[in-house]
C-alpha cells in the first residue's frame, strides 16, 4: 500500500503547483542545420503524444500518434510512436531538463526544445 501511495506522490505534487504539467506546450526537434523538424505535443491529462513529422517540400507534413510516460521525480520520459517512421525505434527514452527533452533509440537521439507553437502552426 506503501508503495503504492509513493507512486502517487509526483501527481499530488504536479496537482498541487496549479496542475502545470512539465511537458505541456509544444515541443519542436533542434536540427543542427536549424531548419524545422518535427514537433511533439503532450496530453497533459491523459498519456496520448501526438507528432507533426518533419516538413516536406511542399511544405505539409504527416502525423504519428503514440503513447507516452513521464516520472516527475527522475524527469524521465518514455514516448512509445514511430517518430521516424517504420522500420526504425518506436520506444523512445529521454529526460526532461527545464526547456529541453532529449530522447533516444537505437536509431539515433532526437532533441527538442519548448516554444510557444509548433513549427509551421
Amino acid at each position: 500500500m506503501l508503495r503504492h501511495l509513493l507512486r502517487l506522490l509526483p501527481l499530488a505534487l504536479l496537482a498541487a503547483c496549479g496542475g502545470h504539467h512539465p511537458l505541456d506546450g509544444a515541443w519542436n526537434q533542434e536540427l543542427a542545420d536549424g531548419s524545422p523538424g518535427m514537433h511533439i505535443t503532450f496530453e497533459t491529462t491523459g498519456d496520448k503524444v501526438d507528432v507533426g513529422l518533419p516538413p516536406r517540400a511542399d511544405r505539409t507534413h504527416g502525423h504519428a500518434h503514440g503513447t507516452y510516460t513521464f516520472d516527475a521525480a527522475s524527469a524521465a520520459v518514455v514516448v512509445v510512436a514511430k517518430l521516424l517512421g517504420d522500420g526504425k525505434a518506436d520506444t523512445w527514452n529521454g529526460k526532461l531538463a527545464g526547456d529541453r527533452l532529449e530522447l533516444g533509440s537505437a536509431d539515433g537521439k532526437l532533441t527538442f526544445r519548448r516554444a510557444e507553437r509548433a513549427h509551421g502552426h
